[in-house]
């Protein structure tokens, strides 16, 4: 199997189990994403009451994952209701849970659709936009950063070949979630002044050691992962070793399709003077 089909891919093991395998990333971890993608595709197995679609994720990291080993994810069916179905996932490898996420499926309702948040109206379109070498499965792009106010934006779509249903490109989304959450958080670190392109200027792995904590995604309507996809965060809080941000996901027509939260551990790295 090539990396970039390993990426939403589950073979049955045994009673609401599956096991997943990850591809080589650079960093030589596993990457957040993934973990959280195959864990919403576990539960997604084993939802089988027809129309109910997922509305939100919420996920704590507990350990990196060794992209060496498979993940085996466990599911607990925690209700199956008319109108709601709630699933928790245990993902784990050979020294231990490395993820725990619960996510929720809805019936599809007819009622208002109503946005209060719009797509800022002075982006770049992502041709114009800076390419970055991020990772299997994303082609991503770096639309804006600033520290003042701090914001990170990328426009993100996902490679690897998905097929038609919803269920794929929820997952595909969730995948993309964990794209850049962290470069928003630092973006309002005191550090984040050392770090960039310049004769000088460090790398941000020089400086920073990070770490997702917890992950939450809220999807709000059905998306193309497979098309252009804008994740514009923003941080809300730094305290200690803890930051927070949070941010909407809009379409490449301006409609809102997602909301992202991540809190992550950010400490500075010894400096060697």
């Amino acid at each position: 199997m090539t990396d970039m089909a390993k990426i939403l891919a589950l073979e049955p093991h045994g009673a609401d189990a599956f096991v997943g395998e990850s591809p080589a990333y650079e960093w030589g971890r596993i990457y957040g994403g993934l973990v959280i993608a195959q864990s919403l595709c576990a539960a997604m197995r084993t939802v089988d009451t027809e129309g109910h679609h997922v509305h939100s994720l919420h996920a704590y990291f507990i350990l990196g994952g060794d992209p060496n080993e498979p993940v085996r994810y466990e599911v607990d069916r925690l209700r199956n209701g008319r109108s709601f179905t709630t699933r928790r996932v245990v993902a784990r490898q050979s020294g231990g849970a490395i993820l725990n996420l619960s996510c929720s499926f809805q019936r599809d309702e007819d009622g208002p659709d109503v946005s209060t948040s719009a797509m800022p109206t002075d982006i770049k379109p992502p041709e114009e936009s800076e390419k970055i070498d991020w990772g299997i499965g994303v082609d991503a792009r770096l639309e804006h950063q600033s520290t003042s106010p701090a914001r990170h934006r990328v426009w993100a779509k996902f490679t690897a070949d998905i097929g038609e249903t919803p269920d794929e490109h929820f997952a595909a989304l969730a995948y993309l979630s964990d794209t850049n959450p962290m470069d928003a958080v630092v973006s309002a670190h005191p550090a984040q002044a050392l770090v960039g392109n310049g004769p000088g200027d460090a790398d941000w792995d020089d400086v920073y050691m990070a770490a997702s904590l917890d992950h939450a995604v809220w999807f709000h309507r059905a998306v193309r992962a497979d098309e252009w996809l804008l994740f514009d965060l923003a941080p809300h809080q730094i305290k200690g070793t803890r930051g927070l941000a949070t941010g909407d996901v809009f379409s490449a027509q301006g409609e809102l399709v997602a909301t992202v939260a991540q809190q992550g551990l950010i400490r500075l790295r010894p400096s060697d003077d």
